[in-house]
């Protein structure tokens, strides 16, 4: 047995938080329109609940700023 507690794929699946697209948008001060561009160009990951229903993983709206070095908006005030 391991020394270190492991985590089950529900507890990391409970971690994820997800966002609507419209919660993306408002964040990012872009219309709905230009976070589905993103996703159809594939510079931001989509969790998709059927045909209508998407979500975006908040860690990868941190790794796109990352990417894009907006690094700074990151840190605490």
């Amino acid at each position: 047995m391991s020394a270190g507690k492991q985590i089950s794929d529900e507890e990391t699946l409970l971690s994820v938080e997800l966002l609507t697209i419209a919660q993306v948008a408002e964040w990012a001060k872009v219309s709905t329109k230009t976070i589905y561009r993103w996703i159809d160009a594939g510079q931001i990951p989509v969790v998709k609940f059927g045909n209508r229903t998407f979500r975006i993983p908040a860690r990868a709206v941190i790794a796109q700023l990352k990417k894009g070095g907006y690094d700074h908006l990151l840190e605490d005030q």
